[in-house]
């Protein structure tokens, strides 16, 4: 018999107080937590708030939530396997795991336990930190991490064990010269953009890291002046956070091979590229690096990223918006500024994945 609705509204009502305990900045608890999240993180402390303060889901609404329970199937048992990507996607992994089963077993990730820790201090009894990942039949399993840990994980795993496996993705940015035909509309779409790629240090699957350029190549040169402006004076406001030193090595090749083969404008501390062949995708390492593709075929251009996009953060004509829908149907599609704050409706990741 299907579990009532009630008792799982109830169980994600218990994890939204503690998330907004943790968010609130005035008590000494939220001084604490943010403490805490810095040294575990790698964001900056700017990161961080603006990471609580924006990003933190702590107050959806009741259709919302019920689309989020109806997202997901019952289970005696719910297992979370959590990566370090992006701290705050411990929330909705809870929520998923929660709203399929009254008992909850969570693996925080090594790198950056901090956050489930927190929760967990915040909503006592709500669910239980373990140190493996042990299910039996007929539970279901909530991981995300690298494909192949996942494709691993999957083969350890008895058969009546259901997977919810949510690996590498992949958020782009669409500009179209007819959406941002002025100086100022091309400008409101670069901020706009460029706060996208500065929450979480675009170590999400949400965040923004190549930039389809719909319209004339003139054009593609003028929107990168205008993000490397933009993302500049966002690294006043919120400065980079750490970066480890295989992440440091990806950025300097991106920035001598972007330099060779084109463009580079230097962006606060990340860069933005130009391509200067069309059609031609490519994908920067994170660190607040971005690179604009000039676009004359959309399906040419999606063509070797199809199942790896996440997210679209558009600024394009209502009939542009319908072709990249058709292409990416599984891709969540918002507007610029908005690609890191999706609905609490259910799993970020709405691709089909098979491990």
């Amino acid at each position: 018999m299907p579990e009532p609705l009630s008792n799982k509204l109830a169980r994600l009502g218990a994890l939204l107080e503690g998330a907004r305990r943790i968010a609130n900045r005035t008590t000494r608890f939220g001084a604490v937590a943010r403490a805490r999240l810095v040294a575990s993180t790698r964001l900056s402390a700017e990161g961080v708030e603006l990471a609580l303060d924006a990003h933190l889901e702590t107050d959806p609404g009741i259709e919302e939530l019920e689309l989020l329970c109806a997202s997901v199937k019952d289970a005696p048992r719910a297992h979370v396997l959590l990566s370090a990507n992006v701290f705050t996607g411990a929330h909705r992994a809870l929520a998923l795991a929660l709203a399929s089963s009254e008992r909850v077993c969570v693996r925080p990730s090594r790198r950056d336990p901090e956050f489930v820790a927190l929760l967990a201090e915040q909503c006592p009894g709500l669910f239980s930190i373990v140190a493996r990942v042990e299910p039996e039949a007929g539970e279901s399993v909530w991981a995300y991490g690298t494909d192949a840990t996942l494709a691993e994980l999957h083969a350890s795993l008895p058969a009546s064990v259901a997977l919810h496996a949510y690996g590498g993705g992949l958020g782009l940015a669409v500009v179209d010269r007819s959406a941002a035909a002025s100086d100022a509309e091309l400008a409101r779409a670069a901020e706009r953009l460029a706060y996208d790629v500065v929450v979480f240090d675009q170590r999400g699957c949400l965040s923004p890291r190549a930039v389809l350029w719909v319209g004339d190549a003139g054009g593609a040169r003028e929107l990168a002046a205008a993000l490397a402006e933009a993302l500049e004076s966002k690294q006043a406001e919120v400065p980079l956070g750490r970066l480890d030193d295989d992440e440091l090595a990806d950025v300097a090749v991106y920035r001598d091979a972007a330099a060779y083969a084109g463009e580079l404008l230097v962006a606060g501390r990340g860069f933005v590229g130009v391509g200067v062949e069309p059609d031609r995708l490519v994908v920067p390492p994170i660190g607040r690096n971005l690179h604009v593709v000039p676009v004359r075929s959309l399906s040419e251009t999606l063509d070797s990223v199809r199942d790896l996009v996440t997210a679209l953060g558009v600024e394009v004509s209502p009939s542009l918006r319908a072709e990249f829908v058709a292409l990416v149907p599984r891709a969540r599609v918002t507007h610029l500024g908005a690609m890191q704050k999706p609905p609490f409706d259910g799993p970020v990741d709405r691709r089909a994945r098979r491990y």
